[in-house]
């Protein structure tokens, strides 16, 4: 151990570290913090926008929420709607089809009303013509011609009354 000297072996390599430390620190504090407060706001920023983003959700979160909510009311007012018009538009196709129903009835009364009468018609002017060919017939084989006519006389004059017949 003699040959070992504790100040320049020991003391001035650990000073001389420290002095180099305290240096660099002192010349790299500044732009070092810098570097750093640069990253800190960006960061800071970041989280600014993060914190407003995640308030913007949670306001569209509680928005939809009430629209969803307000959507079950909604389908209830909208289904009633829809039902009421439904009973309101079968009610009216039913009055339609009930009148529609009964103009026919009275239709299909007043057709058979007039065909009846024309079947009267036609029946009676055919029991009239027969009437009258077998009157003529009749008249002609067993008459003379003056009596033939103040018979076909009398006859034709009580025709009108064949008419107030019903059948």
């Amino acid at each position: 151990m003699e040959n070992f000297d504790l100040l320049n072996s020991f003391i001035f390599p650990y000073v001389n570290l420290a002095i180099f430390l305290v240096l660099a620190v002192y010349i790299l504090k500044k732009p070092i913090q810098n570097a750093l407060r640069g990253k800190r706001d960006s960061y800071l920023v970041m989280l600014e926008r993060a914190n407003h983003a995640k308030e913007e959700a949670e306001r569209k979160h509680r928005e939809i929420e009430a629209r969803f909510k307000a959507l079950d009311s909604e389908m209830n007012r909208i289904r009633a709607e829809v039902k009421e018009s439904a009973d309101l538009e079968a009610q009216a196709i039913l009055t339609s089809a009930q009148q529609l129903a009964e103009h026919l009835k009275h239709e299909a009364k007043r057709i058979a009303v007039a065909e009846i009468t024309a079947a009267k018609e036609a029946v009676r002017a055919d029991i009239l013509q027969q009437v009258k060919q077998k009157t003529a017939e009749e008249l002609a084989r067993t008459l003379d011609d003056s009596r033939q006519h103040k018979i076909v006389q009398q006859s034709l004059n009580t025709l009108p009354n064949i008419k107030e017949l019903k059948l």
